[in-house]
């Protein structure tokens, strides 16, 4: 849920019942996003900066699906890895900022907990994997 309301959160602007989201928000965000990677960070060293600017536009739909894959629980190894390279990436972005150093450890938590998830995947009942697989045993147990 982390990495969905994360992503929602880019198309937001005001607090409260006076919040609004929409694609204006959206842009007007990422915008700060980028212009904050592009003049704070080491970043536009290592990459150009057309590619700063893709990460920084595109990140709030990849959280927003990263986010529903892993909540859907379907393919959950994959969706899981995604969740983790999506944090990897996040930490490291942040990581490349001055004096964000609390971000980068919330990241670090966001990375180990998925760690967590993605070690004990197999044992997901609860997920539209475990259920497809609780089905399947059950059709075969029937047809022996």
């Amino acid at each position: 849920m982390r990495l969905f309301m994360a992503g929602l959160d880019k198309f937001r602007s005001g607090d409260g019942a006076a919040a609004t989201f929409n694609m204006g928000n959206y842009e007007t965000k990422t915008g700060v996003i980028a212009k904050l990677m592009s003049d704070n960070s080491f970043l536009p060293a290592v990459l150009p900066g057309w590619a700063i600017d893709q990460y920084a536009h595109s990140i709030g739909f990849i959280l927003l699906l990263v986010g529903l894959w892993v909540v859907i629980g379907l393919f959950s190894e994959w969706s899981l890895l995604a969740a983790g390279l999506t944090f990897l990436s996040l930490g490291f972005g942040l990581a490349a900022l001055p004096d964000d150093t609390e971000m980068t450890v919330n990241i670090g938590i966001g990375i180990a907990i998925t760690f967590l998830a993605l070690s004990t995947v197999k044992h997901g009942y609860l997920s539209l994997d475990g259920l497809l697989r609780q089905k399947k045993s059950g059709e075969k147990k029937a047809e022996a």
